[in-house]
């Protein structure tokens, strides 16, 4: 909410500026680099040019999307390059050895438009494998791409993108869609949009967000969310349960084979039979 007026996180962006429209009265909104979303200034006009077909959508055939059975992890793993670094310089200039895994796993997805990650390592490890993921799905398939931080916690993606403490999924209500659009915050990567964890991340309801996802998949070409392991909280299955395709996200040498075999039971346990395996590396060994 921006005074009364609500922005659009579809928003169009030229030169680093921003550009978008009200959803309660349809006003031109504008944002300047360092700056919120504002009217745009009387005497001026934004000249709206229909785009033609996404050049992310367009040009990638639709490849059959496969998974890892967790019953099989010693063999079926593809064991990704070093997460990145801790920073948001990071996040723009991605590692080669890194990217060019996590870049893959962006071609492979095939039509699902949804995809979780279920994290069995710590947060750093998730939020970077998350971040390299969200700017390779970017780039790769291109479209309005939507992270939902729905770890329940304090240490998820919300962090690193400077939406810590501020209102997000905490703070969806059910019964009002556009209450989750009014909580979105829009990251510098253009045509990127962030759900953070809230005010009060523990008191999140990840299936608000659940009931939610047609609302959000008319506006977004795919979601990507952030869990922590799918047997950390029982909240976790609403989402999951809703997925179009699932990834377990472990470390190697840290995420204990318990802790996988638990994750592969819980799943089953609640009729989710293919669910990928990212293996990552540490970034500093073992």
């Amino acid at each position: 909410m921006l005074g009364y007026h609500r922005a659009d996180p579809a928003a169009a962006w030229n030169g680093g500026i921003g550009f978008s429209r009200c959803l309660g009265c349809g006003v031109e909104l504008v944002q300047r680099p360092g700056a919120g979303w504002t009217p745009v200034p009387r005497g001026y006009a934004v000249i709206w040019r229909p785009l033609a077909d996404r050049p992310a959508l367009a040009g990638h055939a639709q490849a059959k999307t496969t998974a890892f059975s967790l019953a099989r992890l010693t063999h079926g793993a593809r064991r990704l390059g070093a997460a990145a670094g801790r920073t948001l310089d990071r996040f723009h200039a991605p590692p080669d050895h890194a990217s060019r895994n996590y870049r893959y796993l962006a071609q492979r997805i095939g039509s699902a438009q949804t995809v979780l990650l279920s994290a069995l390592c710590d947060a750093d490890a998730a939020n970077d494998a998350l971040l390299l993921l969200a700017a390779m799905l970017r780039e790769e398939r291109g479209g309005r791409l939507l992270l939902i931080d729905a770890t329940l916690g304090s240490d998820g993606v919300s962090v690193p993108l400077g939406a810590a403490g501020k209102p997000g999924l905490s703070e969806v209500r059910p019964d009002d869609p556009w209450s989750v659009v009014e909580v979105m915050r829009i990251l510098a990567r253009p045509d990127m949009i962030l759900l953070g964890a809230g005010q009060r991340p523990a008191a999140g309801r990840p299936d608000h967000i659940a009931a939610l996802l047609p609302f959000l998949t008319e506006r977004f070409d795919h979601i990507l969310i952030q869990q922590r392991a799918i047997m950390a909280d029982s909240r976790n299955l609403a989402l999951a349960t809703r997925a179009d395709l699932i990834w377990a996200l472990a470390e190697e040498g840290r995420s204990p084979m318990a802790n996988l075999h638990a994750a592969r039971d819980a799943f089953r346990a609640n009729g989710i039979a293919d669910v990928g395996l990212i293996l990552t590396v540490p970034a500093h060994g073992g």
